[in-house]
């Protein structure tokens, strides 16, 4: 059987230095440990312009776009790839715009008929397959409903969510966090082992804070943003 080819994109402007890189990073150990051939960038050192709405790519060069920039080189690796890996801090409640400009760019995969399907009107797709999705997103504030507008997007994505990510940079933050970042490493294993995940594991997947722990979640930020404030 050949590799699962896993194509990673962090769309974090604080690249490894950030809390989703860990959540990446992760996900990868584990695609690793089970002989995943993994592909990564930080979109912020990319290239990479957003969609202009030309239609070009439909009718006058089909399936290319006019742009020249890095995503030349991308739109083979996301047609190669079997699982695609995003990462993303919410920002607005929403994913950011590195990772807007490269999705919107993944519009020359359309075809510009439309088709009707389980009751959705669609573009059919111009390639045989789309990576399997996997949307890996980290925020500041506790609740887990800061990710129900990505969640909204993405539906089709399998979601690896962290709130209040910024107790990664804490020890006694990345012991709590442990058993969720030993979760994410084992699905990384286990899909590109090409197995199925259980329910639990993916619920562990997304972590829920019990109302104490957000309280002292937010104290804790309030004590270090008046620190920075002085």
């Amino acid at each position: 059987m050949k590799n699962m080819k896993l194509l990673v994109f962090n769309a974090s402007p604080r690249k490894s230095s950030g809390t989703t890189d860990v959540l990446l990073e992760a996900f990868i150990e584990g695609a690793k440990s089970s002989g995943a051939d993994v592909e990564k960038h930080h979109i912020v050192d990319l290239d990479l312009n957003g969609c202009r709405g030309c239609f070009n790519c439909w009718w006058v060069t089909p399936g290319k776009c006019i742009q020249r920039d890095d995503m030349d080189k991308l739109l083979p690796s996301i047609a190669e790839a079997d699982v695609m890996l995003l990462g993303t801090p919410i920002y607005g409640r929403n994913i950011t715009h590195y990772l807007q400009k490269l999705l919107e760019r993944t519009f020359v995969f359309s075809l510009p008929d439309m088709v009707q399907r389980e009751g959705e009107t669609k573009h059919p797709g111009r390639v045989n397959k789309f990576p399997r999705l996997i949307l890996a997103a980290t925020c500041g504030f506790p609740d887990t409903n800061n990710f129900d507008v990505v969640r909204a997007l993405y539906p089709m994505a399998l979601p690896i969510f962290l709130p209040a990510a910024q107790l990664l940079l804490y020890e006694e933050g990345k012991k709590q966090l442990s058993g969720f970042l030993q979760a994410v490493r084992l699905a990384g294993e286990k899909i590109a082992a090409g197995e199925d995940l259980s329910k639990e594991l993916k619920d562990k997947l997304i972590v829920e804070f019990s109302d104490e722990m957000k309280r002292e979640i937010v104290e804790m930020h309030n004590r270090y943003s008046e620190s920075q404030s002085q």
